[in-house]
């Protein structure tokens, strides 16, 4: 039996379970497909579980333009999950301390904050050690505190496929595409069944698995390119969490009694997606915690790699935070967030792209409508 839909999501993670809640809130009939027997098992996971309020990306990214822009969809972001989520920030009432360590840039960093709109408030080297009273604070410049919160991915993501689930999205978890012709697709259940679907819309938001589906079903290379980055996992080392913006240097989210620290500007290009650890790369993020915390010994804590993507226009290009909504081909559209904060703001943009393309009769059309089918026809003219 042929099921159709209006979107078909391919990709579990959060961009796929945040599109399939809204797409169905407009009433579009929507479908996702999750080739792993669990959702959001990729990078949605595999982070530090930091909901970023835009105080680190507009102080690190080079370009003062782009980090003020991504800084802003962050804080969009940041205001929405917290809204639609609020039972998944661990730790509201505790603000995170951030870190300068090169003093040269403290009143840049600060004038791009100011700009952004993200709040933060200085504080002194004693109150800092008061907070954190292990913390070495000697080789920092400049101390604030910061808005920005950890968050529990799983139960974040457990509210979203359940609000999807009941606005009425239909899973096919654990299902791999055997085939897409056109915009009819054939899926393989775990069973071995086949199931055969078909979509006004195939949405990909797999993330390190778009490309290769884009390859093998559409013989289309898609200039997604895979970053892979190290984070260590340890027992809490402070009350408050700590993150530098300067570069190679640590930054940490706190999960109940569990420390997730990462080594800012880490990612290393990848030609696939691994998950295997280079042992040098994970050692120079922990020679990093052990400046923060000088009497950190590592014993019971784990090395884990993680694998971002990003689609550019140019190889040589460094790595892009921005998001992306691409159809390369008819029908067939891929989506990426820069980051998972930004998710939010790529899924509102691509509701709207959806919109778009599968309009709905039930409405009536804007005089700004009318005026844009009045252009459209003049220029076929």
């Amino acid at each position: 039996m042929l099921r159709s839909y209006d979107v078909i999501l391919v990709g579990g993670g959060i961009t796929g379970l945040m599109s399939a809640k809204k797409l169905c809130d407009i009433g579009l009939h929507v479908a996702l497909v999750e080739q792993h027997s669990t959702l959001a098992s990729g990078p949605s996971t595999r982070n530090e579980g930091w909901l970023h309020r835009g105080t680190y990306h507009a102080a690190s990214i080079r370009d003062r333009h782009i980090g003020i822009q991504v800084a802003r969809r962050c804080i969009y972001g940041h205001e929405q999950l917290r809204r639609f989520c609020s039972e998944a920030i661990e730790d509201g009432d505790v603000r995170p301390i951030v870190m300068i360590a090169d003093g040269s840039k403290v009143d840049e960093v600060v004038s791009r904050w100011k700009e952004a709109d993200v709040q933060v408030r200085p504080i002194s080297h004693a109150a800092a050690s008061k907070a954190a009273p292990t913390a070495n604070f000697g080789r920092v410049a400049a101390l604030f505190e910061a808005n920005d919160v950890s968050v529990n991915t799983r139960l974040l993501y457990r509210k979203l496929f359940a609000m999807a689930q009941k606005a009425g999205c239909d899973f096919y978890v654990e299902h791999q595409i055997e085939r897409i012709d056109g915009q009819t697709a054939v899926l393989k259940a775990p069973s071995g069944d086949l199931r055969y679907v078909q979509a006004n819309k195939f949405v990909y938001s797999a993330g390190t698995g778009a490309r290769a589906i884009f390859q093998k079903h559409h013989g289309v290379e898609l200039p997604i390119r895979y970053w892979k980055s190290h984070l260590v996992i340890t027992k809490r080392l402070a009350p408050v969490g700590l993150f530098y913006v300067d570069p190679h240097e640590a930054a940490m989210m706190h999960h109940g009694d569990v420390s997730v620290i990462g080594l800012n500007e880490d990612a290393l290009l990848s030609p696939t997606p691994s998950y295997d650890v280079i042992a040098d790369r994970a050692e120079n993020l922990r020679n990093a915690i052990r400046r923060i915390f000088p009497n950190w010994s590592g014993e019971d804590s784990i090395n884990i790699a993680c694998t971002k993507v990003d689609l550019v226009a140019n190889a040589t290009d460094a790595r892009s935070l921005d998001i992306a909504i691409r159809e390369p081909i008819p029908g067939h559209v891929c989506v990426l967030p820069g980051k998972m904060t930004e998710a939010p703001y790529l899924t509102d943009i691509l509701v709207s792209y959806i919109h778009q393309a599968l309009d709905s009769s039930v409405i009536a059309l804007r005089p700004c409508d009318h005026f844009e089918d009045t252009q459209q026809l003049l220029e076929v003219g």
